[in-house]
C-alpha cells in the first residue's frame, strides 16, 4: 500500500519542479473607430445640429414640456442623453441643476476640466465639462440661449467605467459632441 502512495506523491511533485511561471501582460482589444463624417439632424421644435453618421437618434416620450433624446453610438456602446427644456423663468435653477449633477462625480473624478461655450451668432452659450477618471459620465454639458432653450447632455457607456481602456472612444465622442455643439442652432 505504501508503494502506490509513494508513486502518487512523486508524480505530483514532478510538475512542480519546472521553471517559475511568467505572467502574461494584460492586453486590451483593438478599437477601430469609424471615419468622422457628419449629417445634419433636425428636430422641428427644438434644435438642429450635425451629428456623426454612425449615430442613431431616438426620441423618448415625455409627460412634461421637456424633450428627451438618446444619441446612440452603436459601435462604441455609448449613449449621449440629451434633455431639452424650455427656459421660461427657470434659467438659474436649470444651470444649478447641471452643476449639481457634475459635482456628483467629484468623489471619483481625477480632474474636471471646464470649457465655456459662447457663440453669439447662433445664441448658443453654456459649459462643457470633461470628467477624467473612472466615472459614470465622462462628459457633461449644458447649452442655452438664455431665454427659450436649455439643452443638457451627458455621455454614458454600456460598460463598467474604466477610463484607461475607454480613453480612445471617450476622446472621439467628446470630439463628436464638440462638433455638434459648434453646429447647434435653435429652431
Amino acid at each position: 500500500m505504501k508503494r502506490p502512495l509513494s508513486w502518487l506523491l512523486l508524480l505530483l511533485c514532478v510538475p512542480a519542479c519546472t521553471e517559475d511561471p511568467v505572467p502574461k501582460p494584460k492586453g486590451y482589444f483593438r478599437i477601430d473607430l469609424p471615419e468622422q463624417r457628419y449629417n445634419v439632424w433636425v428636430d422641428s421644435t427644438t434644435f438642429r445640429a450635425e451629428l456623426p453618421v454612425y449615430t442613431k437618434v431616438g426620441i423618448r416620450s415625455s409627460q412634461t414640456d421637456a424633450r428627451w433624446y438618446d444619441v446612440r453610438f452603436l459601435g462604441q456602446r455609448a449613449t449621449v442623453h440629451l434633455t431639452w427644456t424650455p427656459v421660461g423663468d427657470q434659467l438659474q435653477p436649470l444651470i444649478e441643476d447641471a452643476h449639481l449633477f457634475k459635482n456628483t462625480h467629484q468623489s471619483k473624478a481625477a480632474r474636471i476640466r471646464s470649457e465655456r461655450i459662447v457663440n453669439d451668432g447662433t445664441r448658443v452659450f453654456g459649459n462643457v465639462y470633461d470628467v477624467d477618471g473612472d466615472v459614470a459620465s465622462p462628459m457633461v454639458f449644458y447649452l442655452t440661449d438664455s431665454t427659450d432653450n436649455f439643452l443638457y447632455g451627458a455621455l454614458y457607456f454600456d460598460a463598467r467605467p474604466n477610463a484607461d481602456s475607454l480613453a480612445p472612444v471617450t476622446d472621439r465622442i467628446r470630439s463628436d459632441m464638440r462638433h455638434m455643439i459648434a453646429t447647434l442652432a435653435w429652431q
